[in-house]
């Protein structure tokens, strides 16, 4: 419910292993890629040459190299907080590090999405399956996270590319979802239990009120207590008599600093010697 803040860095911050590289555009958009092209990270707020077909905001796109077509994509709308975004880029940068040797674990396909609900059922998540067809809803409604095995048949077949998605409403009336998020069938079950886990976190996250979206300020809570003014009291004797004590002891000892002890040195011979050494340096 927080949404997407002002800071896309969040997002960007797991991605420490040396093999990534970073570009961007005059449009503000940001891309961050593996050394082979295997790998994109991409924050794409303006249309994009090198995504003309994207249309989310965030979008992860894995492939064996530079001119293959993809094997597998993640896309996150508009008001997806970065910080949940950033479980699936830290799962990347861990399998990029491990493929340093010769392993891809990022291009792996798993069809056993079994991790993904463990993650849910001990987050208290409810799941449920119906069919081929498997949700996990959260506690209190709001947001749900889904596989659907991808078909060309029925009503309402599903494209490879919608197979797990993540919704997220505001309230259960809201007509729209807030955000969400969608994987490819082939996307390797673990960097999609790294991303369940984040949104599974319970953890806050921190918002300025002009960030927040007005249709989750009903779930925000302050980070600091309103500051109340305090009625004013009348002292009582044990009061004045500590302020008083207080003062007295102030005198003394401002008197005191004004007395040379046997130890102290005269202030303007002290000085003087200052100056003398400072011509020195």
């Amino acid at each position: 419910m927080a949404g997407d803040g002002s800071s896309v860095e969040e997002a960007f911050a797991p991605l420490t292993y040396h093999y990534w590289h970073d570009m961007g555009d005059e449009l503000g958009n940001h891309y961050t890629t593996t050394c082979d092209s295997q790998l994109r990270v991409a924050f794409v707020p303006e249309e994009s040459e090198i995504l003309p077909d994207g249309s989310a905001l965030w979008q992860v796109h894995a492939r064996t190299g530079m001119f293959q077509a993809p094997l597998w994509t993640a896309a996150f709308t508009d008001e997806t907080p970065p910080e949940i975004i950033a479980g699936l880029t830290a799962a990347l940068d861990a399998d990029v590090s491990d493929g340093s040797w010769g392993r891809h674990p990022y291009l792996t396909r798993n069809d056993h999405p079994d991790v993904v609900w463990d993650v849910m059922r001990t987050a208290d998540w409810q799941v449920t399956v119906d069919g081929l067809r498997v949700k996990a809803t959260s506690p209190d409604g709001l947001a749900s996270f889904a596989y659907r095995p991808s078909s060309l048949y029925g009503p309402r077949p599903v494209p490879r590319g919608e197979a797990w998605r993540a919704t997220v409403y505001t309230s259960p009336d809201a007509r729209r979802p807030l955000w969400e998020a969608d994987f490819h069938s082939a996307t390797p079950a673990h960097l999609v239990a790294s991303f369940a886990t984040a949104l599974t976190n319970p953890a806050p996250l921190t918002r300025e009120s002009v960030m927040l979206p007005e249709e989750c300020r009903a779930h925000a809570r302050p980070l600091h207590e309103p500051i109340t003014e305090r009625a004013s009291v009348a002292p009582t004797p044990l009061d004045i008599r500590r302020v008083q004590a207080a003062r007295t002891r102030s005198i003394r000892t401002s008197d005191s600093t004004l007395r040379w002890s046997t130890t102290s040195q005269n202030p303007a011979a002290a000085a003087g010697r200052r100056t003398a050494a400072g011509r020195r340096r």
